[in-house]
């Protein structure tokens, strides 16, 4: 079953913004196992904004940022040194 958009979206944004570079290639997998859990449970908001606006605002953008910048020292994966 296909992602729905949001997800997708913060996702790409993820890989665009340069934090899946921060982890082994094979890590990539279980990133998106552990990320997509993670804000659905902590920052639902954001993926129902992206759902209802449509779009990236700047508000959801600095949330996403801020999501990802606590997850990512935290998750387990293991980071490029």
């Amino acid at each position: 079953m296909p992602l729905p958009a949001e997800e997708q979206v913060c996702l790409l944004y993820a890989g665009v913004k340069g934090y899946l570079d921060k982890i082994q290639t094979s890590e990539i997998g279980k990133f998106e196992e552990l990320y997509l859990p993670a804000l659905r449970t902590k920052y639902s908001h954001v993926l129902n904004s992206i759902r209802t606006e449509l779009t990236l605002t700047d508000k959801s953008e600095s949330e996403l940022k801020s999501f990802l910048e606590e997850f990512m020292p935290s998750s387990g994966l293991k980071l490029k040194v």
